[in-house]
């Protein structure tokens, strides 16, 4: 098992089955040798498909790979006849560690060109972000997370490294105590 399906696919897995809806779950049972999305998550009338990392050290080359995922014509395990449903939405799921320097990572990475992402997410049918932390998961609509790119991008300009962290740890943190708060509740 690798550190991927231990710390980010297994976690979103449990916290899928978790939820009020019905969802229908499919993952590789190669895992990394497979070539479809890591996680396949169905219910009616809406297919999420997910592309997960763990990132523990270097991120550009695990950027680069969820950059990429939605680009890959891979097939989608419940068509026969065509790759993807029409009502898909394709996610990412991060296992970050450090947990708080990764988003303003990600946040730098993205406010370098607004423009590129809004069309990112629009033409590939970006849906949400799953952020997920020793077996916490936090979900951020992929718009959500634009919006605060660039409330980011408006107060970190010109900022130090540890002023941009804490830019960056205040804007994500009520997506982190929602998740906080729903996980004491179950």
């Amino acid at each position: 098992m690798t550190k991927e399906d231990r710390f980010v696919v297994n976690p979103l897995i449990r916290w899928f089955k978790e939820q009020k809806a019905d969802w229908t779950l499919h993952k590789p049972s190669h895992g990394t040798s497979a070539t479809g999305w890591d996680i396949e998550a169905s219910r009616n009338k809406q297919d999420l498909l997910i592309e997960a990392k763990y990132i523990a050290g270097p991120a550009l080359a695990s950027f680069a790979g969820l950059v990429t995922a939605p680009l890959a014509k891979r097939a989608q395990h419940s068509m026969v006849r065509k790759y993807r449903s029409w009502c898909h939405g394709v996610c990412w799921a991060i296992g970050i560690e450090p947990p708080r320097n990764m988003y303003q990572i990600l946040f730098d990475y993205m406010a370098r060109n607004p423009k590129f992402w809004k069309h990112y997410g629009e033409d590939l049918r970006m849906k949400y972000i799953f952020f997920v932390h020793e077996g916490e998961v936090t979900r951020i609509s992929f718009t959500a997370f634009l919006r605060k790119t660039k409330l980011y991008g408006d107060r970190a300009d010109g900022k130090t490294l540890g002023v941009r962290r804490r830019i960056a740890e205040d804007l994500m943190s009520p997506y982190l105590k929602r998740s906080a708060s729903a996980a004491a509740q179950i």
